[in-house]
């Protein structure tokens, strides 16, 4: 916490771009129909997820049925994944090379010979890592939504099992405790592995021109017990949050509270986003540094 805090104070956009963006990514968040629709637990609880399940599949098989419209929609959700990714590649390419030089000075005072500003520095980032960053973010975002897409249907089987056992059906039990342990088990390593990888992708992308994939899942693989249970400390932190925006029903509130719940969300995430987002650039230049002295 104390080298976060000496690196806003020498460069305080580590702190700003966070909060800029974290403002924007709650606002979309909060302020649409589908929160109106299901920012809430009692609407959440009111939901049949088989048939939602059902009806997006026969959705999936109806544009099967018609290659065309396949096709464009597929070509539709691509173009909006780059159209995002170029931006964020734009902007977080420039501002992970600010990160990273100012964990890199911090951690090797020694090499910090001339303090160049921030602005130089983000400059700098968008012209060496733009491509890399954008090809980063579009890689996740697809990933993303595969990982979603197979995470969801993984888990209909447990849906199906505790609809027969809340309809009754006492021989659904021990297959139902079975199936949550099982599907648990592997919601906790994909999600848990998935955040380490894309994490530290990002780092290694700044850090390395040629290679930076391979070396940022080389590190993951070989500290991945220490980093588990931070990744999961961060995971945890803004499930709570979650938690706590549809226990209080934050996309049913009036326009002033809602405008209220905002703020907090939005503090809060930018704590917690700023405070990882430094972690992994640090831990990063100092694993880089162990796994290499040690080569």
């Amino acid at each position: 916490m104390r080298k976060l805090l000496v690196s806003i104070k020498k460069r305080p956009i580590i702190l700003i771009f966070i909060a800029f963006m974290t403002a924007i990514l709650c606002f979309a968040v909060q302020f649409n129909s589908f929160t109106k629709e299901f920012g809430s637990f009692s609407r959440l609880f009111q939901t049949n997820y088989i048939q939602t399940l059902t009806d997006i599949a026969g959705w999936i098989r109806n544009r099967a049925t018609q290659p065309a419209l396949m096709a464009v929609s597929v070509l539709i959700a691509i173009a909006a994944m780059l159209g995002v990714a170029i931006l964020c590649g734009l902007l977080y390419s420039g501002y992970s090379y600010v990160m990273y030089v100012s964990c890199f000075t911090t951690i090797h005072p020694q090499q910090n010979k001339k303090q160049k500003k921030s602005g130089t520095l983000f400059r700098e980032g968008i012209n060496k890592r733009f491509f890399s960053m954008m090809g980063y973010f579009f890689f996740v975002f697809l990933s993303l939504a595969l990982l979603i897409f197979a995470l969801v249907y993984a888990t209909m089987p447990l849906a199906l099992s505790i609809e027969k056992v809340i309809a009754g059906d006492a021989m659904q039990i021990l297959p139902m405790i079975l199936l949550t342990a099982i599907i648990v088990f592997l919601l906790f390593f994909a999600i848990v592995f998935y955040a380490m990888y894309v994490s530290f992708m990002m780092p290694s992308i700044i850090a390395f021109k040629k290679g930076a994939v391979k070396v940022a899942i080389k590190i993951v693989n070989s500290y991945c017990w220490y980093l588990i249970p931070r990744t999961l400390g961060f995971l945890i932190y803004n499930l709570a949050i979650d938690a706590a925006l549809l226990a209080v029903g934050f996309g049913l509130k009036s326009t002033v509270l809602s405008v209220i719940v905002f703020a907090l969300n939005w503090m809060l995430r930018t704590i917690g986003n700023v405070v990882y987002t430094h972690y992994v650039f640090n831990t990063y230049i100092e694993m880089k540094d162990d796994m290499f002295d040690e080569d």
